[in-house]
Order: structure tokens, then sequence, then C-alpha cells
């Protein structure tokens, strides 16, 4: 696991977004697995600004997860913040994307699409995260196995609670439907950003504890290429 430490969220968000686009540009027809929240937004609104036409024109988009019961419509799904802030603005083809149907009554279903999707195209190139208060990677919530493909999971409640601030009335949460850590751990490149001081402790427990899934973050010591990109604030309570 390789730490990184930039001066502020803008600075991160600018690396990340390069990053990003110097990796489809190298390989047009790349994987990626991309978060939804907070973080990322900056990263998506950076990559719209710079990229130029045609960089995502091969590129295969899917998301990382989703709340299950939440339509694609909402404000606070998964699918809308990508689409809103980086695939709509990019004109990307929606045929090169796919997020979990989470209002689906057959849930096990769509965990198995979106495997076979992954397996068909030769395995993710590139899977970007962010970090839960918990220490969840996506919603793979703490005590989940690392050996699992996509699932859905139980949310815990400091997710729940959380989670609220993507909606703009209060909305019921319960259930999950995730990529699993075993795609994390199978991608080429994985990479978790983090930034402002509310990431301080958790950063600073990923980097203390040995890989557990308790704190499902650690499974980024397991990643042969995981990286982990993070502003001061976020790292200000590390060595």
């Amino acid at each position: 696991m390789q730490i990184e430490v930039f001066e502020n969220p803008q600075e991160l968000a600018e690396h990340t977004a390069k990053f990003i686009l110097n990796l489809v540009r190298d390989k047009p027809t790349a994987t990626l697995i991309l978060t939804s929240g907070d973080t990322p937004v900056k990263t998506y609104k950076k990559i719209v600004e710079l990229a130029q036409p045609g960089d995502f024109d091969q590129v295969t988009v899917i998301g990382l997860d989703e709340w299950v019961g939440v339509p694609a419509t909402s404000e606070g799904s998964c699918r809308y913040i990508v689409e809103e802030n980086l695939l709509k603005p990019l004109n990307v083809d929606q045929a090169q994307y796919t997020f979990f149907d989470s209002m689906t009554a057959d849930l096990q279903s769509e965990c198995v699409r979106v495997d076979k999707l992954i397996f068909e195209k030769g395995g993710v190139d590139f899977i970007l995260v962010g970090v839960g208060l918990n220490g969840h990677i996506g919603l793979n919530e703490p005590g989940v196995s690392f050996d699992l493909y996509s699932h859905v999971s139980k949310l815990a409640e400091i997710t729940i609670s959380t989670g609220q601030k993507y909606f703009n009335q209060s909305t019921e949460l319960t259930q999950g439907i995730t990529i699993g850590l075993k795609h994390l751990l199978e991608a080429k490149m994985a990479v978790l950003i983090a930034n402002g001081e509310k990431k301080a402790e958790i950063v600073r427990e990923i980097v203390l504890q040995d890989p557990n899934i308790q704190l499902p973050a650690t499974v980024f010591k397991k990643h042969i290429n995981g990286h982990v990109w993070i502003d001061k604030a976020a790292a200000s309570l590390l060595q």
C-alpha cells in the first residue's frame, strides 16, 4: 500500500483526474470501477474540465455500489452522482457504462450480471473508492469477507445515518448492493481517496492495523498495486 499526501482537496482531485485521463489515453478500452460520494465529485469535475474529445469513447465504466431500493433517478443514488458529474458531461454512451439496478426483485441475479461483465472484459484495470468513517469500502461493511465478488450487504448504522446527506429528504436505507473486495484485490490498480479532518482517524487506523475484515479498507495492504491518496487534513494523525 503506497500513500501519497496532497496539499489540499483540489490538488488531490487534480492528481486523480490526470491519472485517470492518462490511463484511458494509454488504454482506450480500459475498464474502470468508479465510486460516488463527495470526494470523487471534485475529481470527476476536473476530468470533465481537462478531457479531450474521444478520451472516453471506448472506456467501460462500472458503478461501485448502490443503495437497495433507491431508484437511479434519485439525487442520492450512486448512479445519479456519477452520471451527472462525469458521464453525461463527457457524453459517454450509455452502452459503455453500467450500474447495479437496486430496484430489481432479484438482487442476486444483478450481482451475477455485473460479475459476468467484469470477467468478460478481462478484469478491472482501475478501481477508485472512498472510505467510510467505519472503514467500509463501497458498501462492504465491517465483517464482510475479502473473498466476495458482487454481493448484497446489510448497512451499518453509521452508513445509514451519514448516507442521508445525499438525499433531499429522509430516505430508508437498509441494504446495499456492491462490488466485492475480491474484485478490488484482482483489479490491476486500486486507489482510495480521502480528504478532510473527519477522515483522519480512519486513515490512521488503516495505516496502523494489519489486514482484517473488521476494517475493510485494510484490504489495500493485500493489494500488489494499492494506493491511498489523501490530503494533509486526512493525513494529520499520521506520524
